[in-house]
């Protein structure tokens, strides 16, 4: 049963002075970050035009125009980056790199890992998609510290280069050609098959840091509608089958309404189900000092405020012993997906053991993130909340309670460079917001 309403934490907005003039976020990072004179090549599409313009040969084709998805940025060490390459036969992916020039090892390994692998000539359209554009080999440009290359190159997903040379044996399908429905240069890349009648069919998965069976064992075992597990490979694949239907956030009002009520029950049933023994733990204080890490590499001045967020929520969860439940770990509106017979959870592949305030949490700070709207409340929409806390066994709902302000500031941690990776044109005014925020869900607590 319910036992009341958690608290309220407004989204905070970060005032800039009238008559203040300051340089860009993307201007006053490159002006500082005299290490990596790759990051201005990398920062926008334009300028990932001009420089691959400069990278292939006159005969070689260009793509219409390029769409810069930003990843990890650490300060004169490496910035990494996802390059969308338009064309008129449809997107094809690459991911970028920026290195100091001066990082001999560091170029070596990249170009190292590139030309000691020939991807097999027999090939379906979507596997050489993988492993082109080659872009005349791995392109590089040493002056600028910089290499670019296709997923198959990246040295961050080791699966994708099985897939391509082995796909039978790292999926099972005896025909194979996948279409990249989402790919983050050193992180992840999923892909979807379809049938004859082009219907989607399967989902692919591959990740850095690995795959785990137990992510969609677990809740299949305690009855969640999550997608089925097809097969998972040794070489870090992981294959499901797709689930039909509609993200949360696009149903009409009303639809929705039910349909966060009808998500909140699951959500308490999974956290309630005994977490299989070979669900991963995270480490929340290593977590929590990555993310400071992360926002303090792009804005220099919150460095301390950001550590302060991270130790204070670390302080205050170490202070009494909260029971690890099976959680999703990067529960959005696009991650649950209601078809004919309701709601499902999807892309479960940052499952793990945590908290059970952070798939709450995790929602209500990535749309806090992905709409900035200061002033407004952050927290889970109500019937999501609603229907979470009603279906929850009372001592789990204690630690809820009790946590919620912590989990959130440290979700909102790690969303403050959201709005970087976005490209937002104020993403530094965006990331200090959502600090603040991060601060004021921990004065709450």
């Amino acid at each position: 049963m319910r036992t009341g309403s958690p608290p309220v934490w407004i989204a905070m907005e970060v005032a800039v002075p009238q008559g203040s003039t300051f340089p860009s976020a993307d201007e006053e990072l490159i002006r500082t970050d005299p290490r990596l004179p790759g990051l201005r090549s990398l920062l926008t599409g334009d300028a990932a035009a001009a420089l691959l313009d400069t990278l292939l040969p006159e005969s070689q084709e260009r793509p219409s125009r390029i769409t810069v998805v930003r990843g990890r940025y650490r300060r004169g060490t490496s910035f990494t980056a996802t390059l969308v390459l338009h064309s008129a036969d449809g997107p094809q992916y690459a991911f970028a790199r920026a290195f100091p020039p001066d990082a001999a090892a560091e170029l070596a390994a990249e170009l190292d890992y590139a030309r000691r692998w020939h991807p097999p000539a027999a090939r379906s359209a979507g596997l050489r998609a993988l492993a082109a554009p080659r872009l005349h080999g791995l392109c590089s440009s040493p002056d600028l510290g910089i290499v670019l290359g296709p997923p198959a190159d990246d040295r961050a997903l080791p699966a994708l280069r099985w897939l391509v040379d082995e796909p039978h044996r790292s999926t099972g399908l005896a025909e194979l050609s996948p279409r990249t429905r989402s790919y983050l240069a050193g992180h992840h890349w999923t892909g979807q098959t379809s049938d004859a009648s082009g219907a989607p069919r399967l989902v692919l998965h591959a990740r850095s840091a690995g795959v785990n069976a137990a992510c969609y064992l677990g809740p299949a075992l305690a009855g969640i509608p999550v997608p089925g597990l097809v097969k998972v490979s040794r070489y870090g694949l992981v294959v499901t089958e797709w689930l039909p239907g509609t993200p949360v956030n696009r149903l009409a009002a009303s639809a929705q309404e039910e349909a966060l009520a009808q998500a909140g029950r699951l959500l308490a049933r999974l956290h309630a189900a005994p977490p299989p023994r070979e669900l991963p733990r995270r480490d929340l204080d290593t977590a929590l000092s990555c993310a400071a890490a992360d926002l303090s590499a792009l804005l220099p001045r919150l460095a301390s405020r950001a550590a302060a967020v991270a130790q204070d929520v670390s302080a205050t969860l170490a202070r009494t012993e909260t029971p690890s439940v099976f959680v999703h770990g990067r529960l959005a509106p696009t991650r649950i997906i209601v078809g004919e017979h309701g709601p499902a959870f999807v892309d479960l592949t940052e499952a793990h053991r945590g908290h059970p305030a952070v798939d709450l949490a995790w929602y209500a700070a990535s749309c806090a993130a992905a709409q900035p709207r200061p002033g407004r409340p952050v927290i889970p929409p109500e019937p999501l909340l609603a229907g979470y806390l009603d279906a929850l066994p009372p001592p789990l709902a204690a630690h809820v309670h009790r946590d919620l302000g912590a989990v959130t500031a440290a979700a909102l941690l790690h969303q403050a460079t959201v709005p970087f990776r976005r490209g937002a044109p104020d993403w530094g005014i965006r990331a200090a917001a959502l600090l603040a925020t991060a601060e004021a869900a921990l004065a709450e607590q």
